[in-house]
C-alpha cells in the first residue's frame, strides 16, 4: 500500500494539467492516518508546485481505493468541527444569508458536528465515507447519502455544499467539484475551507516540512487562482475568497505550536523522538506513533474560505464546452 517512490517526478499538475512543476523538497514518512496508527508508515513521497496554477500537491500517492478503505476505517472521533475555528465562523456568516431555512449539504461530514451546530431549521445533509462517523453523524440528526458524491441521487439539489478540511484529502478534485456542481440549486452557492498553498511561511520558508502538508491524508493543495479558473470554465459567479487562520490561540499554545514547527523543518527525527518519549511517559496503550508532526493550527495565516455561486437564472456550463 506504498506509493512506488518518491522520487518519481509527476508528468503535470494533479489540478490544472500544466506541466511546468517544481519540487519542494521530500515529506517526511507518517504512520498516523485519520486518527488511527498504522503498522507501516507511508511513504512521504514529495511536495511539487505548479508554475502555472500555483497549486501544490504530494506525489506519488495511493491508489483511491487504498484511501478510501482507509477513511471507512477511520474512528468517528477523528475529525470535529472544533472550537474556536476562525474558518467555521467565517461559513456560517456565509450561510447567514442565505433563506432561512436553506438546505446544507455538507461532504465529508465527520460526525455531523458541523452540521448540528447549524439553526434547527436548517435541512442537514452529509456525505461521509467514515463508517463509525456516519452513524455518530445519523444520532445528531443528520441524513447521510452516501460515502462519496457519486452516491447522491441525480435529482438531488441544495441550497448550500460546504467542503470542509475535505478538499486537501482528494486526488481528483475537479472531478469531484464537478460531481456536485450539478446538485448546487439555481442561486445556491458552494463553500470549501482548505489549507492555502499561497501562504508566505508555506510556500516560502518550511515548504514540504509544514505541518500541513504532511499529513499523510492531505494530498492536493488547491489555489485560489485553481478556483478561479474552474469556476470561469464553468460559468459561475466570481468567487469570494478569504484568507484566514485556521483556529485562536491562547499566546502560550501559539508560541509552543511555533517552535515545534521550526524545529521539526530543522529535524522531523527529533520531533519523532520527543513525541515517542512523551508516549512512554504518559504510558500510553498501545499501538503507539512512531513518527510524528506538528500540529501548528492557527499559528500562521495559511487558511482560505472560497464561496463560489451558482448564478439563479443561468445554465451551468460543462468544461467542455
Amino acid at each position: 500500500m506504498r506509493p512506488s517512490s518518491m522520487s518519481d517526478a509527476p508528468a503535470a499538475c494533479r489540478l490544472c494539467g500544466a506541466t511546468r512543476i517544481e519540487p519542494l523538497g521530500v515529506i517526511p514518512d507518517s504512520d498516523y492516518f485519520a486518527g488511527k496508527v498504522l503498522a507501516q508508515a507511508l511513504d512521504g513521497g514529495g511536495l511539487w508546485r505548479c508554475t502555472s496554477c500555483r497549486s501544490m500537491f504530494r506525489h506519488p500517492i495511493l491508489a483511491p481505493a487504498d484511501y478510501l478503505r482507509l477513511y471507512a476505517e477511520a474512528p468517528a472521533e477523528a475529525w470535529s468541527a472544533g472550537h474556536g475555528r476562525l474558518d467555521l465562523e467565517i461559513i456560517y456568516r456565509l450561510i447567514q444569508r442565505r433563506s432561512p431555512a436553506p438546505s446544507v449539504l455538507d461532504v465529508g461530514c465527520g460526525s455531523g458536528g458541523f452540521l448540528s451546530s447549524l439553526p434547527a431549521g436548517v435541512k442537514k445533509f452529509g456525505i461521509e465515507p467514515s463508517t463509525a462517523a456516519a452513524q455518530a453523524a445519523r444520532g445528531l440528526g443528520v441524513a447521510i447519502l452516501g460515502a462519496t458524491p457519486a452516491d447522491l441521487a441525480l435529482e438531488a439539489q441544495f441550497d448550500v455544499i460546504t467542503i470542509i478540511d475535505v478538499i486537501e484529502h482528494l486526488a481528483e478534485p475537479t472531478r469531484t467539484l464537478d460531481q456536485l456542481l450539478p446538485h448546487l440549486a439555481p442561486g445556491g452557492c458552494l463553500i470549501l475551507s482548505t489549507g492555502d498553498p499561497a501562504s508566505p511561511p508555506w510556500q516560502r520558508y518550511f515548504r514540504s516540512r509544514f505541518w500541513y502538508s504532511c499529513f499523510p491524508e492531505h494530498i492536493t493543495f488547491p489555489s485560489a487562482q485553481y478556483f478561479r479558473g474552474w469556476q470561469q470554465a464553468r460559468g459561475l459567479l466570481v468567487p469570494e475568497v478569504v484568507a484566514t487562520r485556521y483556529r485562536k490561540l491562547p499566546a502560550w499554545h501559539w508560541a509552543l505550536s511555533f517552535v515545534e514547527q521550526v524545529v521539526y523543518a530543522l529535524s522531523p527525527t527529533c520531533i519523532d523522538w520527543l513525541g515517542r518519549c512523551a508516549e512512554a511517559l504518559l504510558r500510553r496503550a498501545p499501538p503507539r506513533r512512531r513518527t510524528r508532526s506538528p500540529g501548528s493550527a492557527g499559528v500562521f495565516t495559511d487558511h482560505q474560505v472560497v464561496m463560489i455561486q451558482r448564478p439563479s437564472a443561468a445554465v451551468i456550463r460543462s468544461p467542455a464546452s
